[in-house]
């Protein structure tokens, strides 16, 4: 009986990191630029090495928490371009993450 407890607890435990890469997995995210438009995840690079295969915000922050930063994450539901925020203020770094597919939606033609 005590293996399945341990086995139900370390599901439960192991759910979160495991809902965090299923999302990664199954979409593409971009960071929100200043007029609007999708920028790249690979610039974050330019920030550090630390920053190169981020592929979504929750991956971000469970990097940077591992690394020993306090990272905070607040999703953006409102609007038609739903977005979520990361802040780790001991690195000066706040981006805002967009979903690909509202950027693709939303930029402007170019002429």
């Amino acid at each position: 009986m005590a293996s399945i407890r341990l086995c139900r607890s370390l599901f439960i435990a192991a759910l979160p990191v495991a809902l965090s890469v299923w999302a990664a997995e199954t979409s593409e995210w971009s960071l929100a630029g200043r007029e609007g438009q999708c920028i790249p995840l690979s610039v974050l690079t330019k920030k550090g090495p630390e920053f190169q295969d981020i592929q979504s915000p929750y991956q971000l922050v469970e990097k940077m928490r591992a690394a020993g930063h306090k990272a905070e994450i607040k999703e953006h539901k409102a609007g038609s371009r739903p977005a979520v925020e990361v802040r780790i203020p001991s690195l000066d770094l706040y981006v805002m993450f967009v979903k690909s597919s509202a950027c693709s939606a939303n930029e402007p033609t170019k002429k």
